[in-house]
């Protein structure tokens, strides 16, 4: 199964200038509760902004100009090798592991055709940023379960592709 996983504001931003433009640690708590014991695939430049390899999990980069690898980091050229390897990695796992696309816009864009659940932090507000969630179809998804946080201005959503 291909897990999305995005924070998104209300105007669809996503990043600014190479970092989240909030910080919100209840949505980290949710992303590190989902992710952790699973696959991660990101853009190179994601990478960067986290820092490090994602504790508690395989972590595939995607990137044309590096290669890097320790214990639970793995370097690939294309989206779709990333995919490959990580279902690979799945199979390994008995099918324990899932895989989740973490970012950034270009892998999100070239994930949505093929993702079978979207796990997305719908903030309430707009914020300024550079980088924005790919436009998709949202009629080819259901929403399946939200929890709704007025405390926090956001809703942990997950939606499910329609068969």
């Amino acid at each position: 199964m291909i897990n999305i996983i995005a924070a998104v504001a209300a105007n669809g931003v996503i990043g600014c200038k190479g970092k989240m433009p909030w910080d919100i640690p209840e949505d980290r708590a949710y992303f590190r509760k989902l992710t952790k014991g699973n696959i991660c695939i990101m853009g190179r430049h994601t990478y960067e902004s986290v820092g490090r390899p994602l504790p508690d999990r395989i972590n595939i980069i995607v990137s044309s100009s590096q290669s890097l690898f320790s214990r639970n980091l793995r370097t690939v050229r294309s989206f779709d090798e990333a995919v490959k390897l990580a279902q690979k990695c799945s199979e390994m796992s008995g099918g324990e592991q899932e895989i989740f696309i973490c970012g950034g816009r270009r892998i999100y864009a070239e994930a949505l055709d093929m993702a079978d659940r979207l796990y997305l932090t719908e903030l309430d507000r707009p914020f300024e940023g550079t980088v924005m969630f790919p436009d998709f179809d949202k009629s080819r998804f259901e929403l399946v379960e939200q929890e709704r946080r007025d405390d926090l201005g956001l809703s942990f959503s997950v939606y499910e592709k329609k068969k």
